[in-house]
């Protein structure tokens, strides 16, 4: 991958981010496969500041290069069913863009529990997250489900609509 990207992981301060998704991108980092400019975001309900969040994986922490990959960690307060956390992260997204003088991918990364997936997904859509940087298209966005997929046939139906409203496939 040579492109700027930006991921934004919904949830990052619990399990499956610890355990799972920052080892991995810690990984990937370490095998020089990430671009040079790629941002992470971390949103969650918890007040914490940048430096806070680069903390807050004490497992990676001791290892070679977490310095130099923390750099590129940064974090967005807010909670999934209030529009203000999303605004700010408005905000935060056209500072990458700015940064690197291009609209990057944006890759919107759901590591919480399936009931969060539909306010998430509104809020994507309503604050134009979901368009990339106001091209008015989603292009250049991308959406991650963790699983489970709904809770059964229904609601994964359901989320599955609501993804093709808001997402290309």
């Amino acid at each position: 991958m040579n492109s700027p990207f930006v991921m934004v992981i919904f949830g990052v301060t619990g399990d499956l981010a610890q355990n799972k998704l920052m080892p991995a991108l810690f990984s990937l980092f370490k095998q020089k496969i990430l671009p040079q400019d790629f941002f992470i975001v971390g949103f969650s309900r918890k007040d914490m500041s940048d430096d806070d969040l680069r903390h807050h994986f004490p497992q990676l922490m001791t290892q070679a290069g977490w310095t130099e990959f923390a750099k590129h960690l940064n974090y967005q307060q807010g909670t999934f069913e209030e529009k203000e956390g999303y605004s700010l992260l408005v905000d935060k997204l056209k500072k990458y863009d700015e940064q690197t003088g291009a609209c990057i991918t944006r890759f919107f990364y759901l590591a919480t529990p399936p009931i969060h997936y539909e306010g998430i997904l509104n809020f994507l859509r309503s604050t134009k997250l979901a368009e990339g940087c106001g091209q008015g298209s989603n292009k250049w966005t991308r959406i991650i489900v963790e699983k489970p997929f709904g809770k059964d046939l229904e609601t994964a139906i359901a989320l599955d609509k609501k993804l093709s409203e808001i997402f290309e496939e």
